[in-house]
């Protein structure tokens, strides 16, 4: 797998619907060589659960012992229950994907969110609804998304009950 060529200038684009999401979500993690971060109330099925998607986190994660895939969720019971695929794929590659739950203060935020390295990235404000906006190349909006997912990190605590569940 190739991947695009960055473009030279921000571009916003405005999607609606799972399937332009979704087919957002994969174009935009085809550009990652770094990092990539996933913000939500859980890990969305649709968006980061095709089998398209998983494989590219995959191959990425198994590229550098550098990359990073970092997962912030407010809950992932549900996730464990139906499969998940990144989970199965976090109990394969547990050095590079992390999981991490949320702290109670910040479990009112409803937005999903997907950063790429420091320049690409995805909100939908609303994570029950498929619609927001993304960029191929917006470094400002990325440092200003990164440094709200930082900070929920750093607050956030790892998910136990899939450490459990590895066992």
């Amino acid at each position: 797998m190739t991947n695009p060529d960055l473009p030279s200038k921000q571009d916003r684009i405005r999607f609606e619907g799972q399937e332009s999401a979704t087919k957002l979500v994969l174009e935009l993690a085809l550009l990652a060589k770094r990092q990539v971060c996933i913000f939500g109330q859980d890990i969305d099925q649709i968006l980061f659960g095709t089998k398209e998607f998983v494989n590219c986190i995959s191959t990425l994660a198994r590229k550098s012992h550098r990359v990073q895939i970092k997962i912030l969720a407010h809950h992932t019971q549900i996730n464990i229950q139906n499969g998940h695929r990144l989970i199965e794929l976090k109990r394969r590659l547990p050095s590079s994907i992390h999981i991490r739950n949320t702290d109670s203060t910040h479990r009112d935020l409803q937005q999903t969110l997907l950063l790429i390295d420091d320049f690409a990235y995805l909100i939908c404000p609303r994570a029950s609804r498929h619609e927001g906006s993304a960029s191929r190349y917006d470094r400002l909006e990325v440092r200003e998304q990164q440094a709200l997912f930082n900070t929920l990190w750093e607050l956030a605590t790892p998910d136990l009950n899939i450490r459990e569940l590895g066992i």
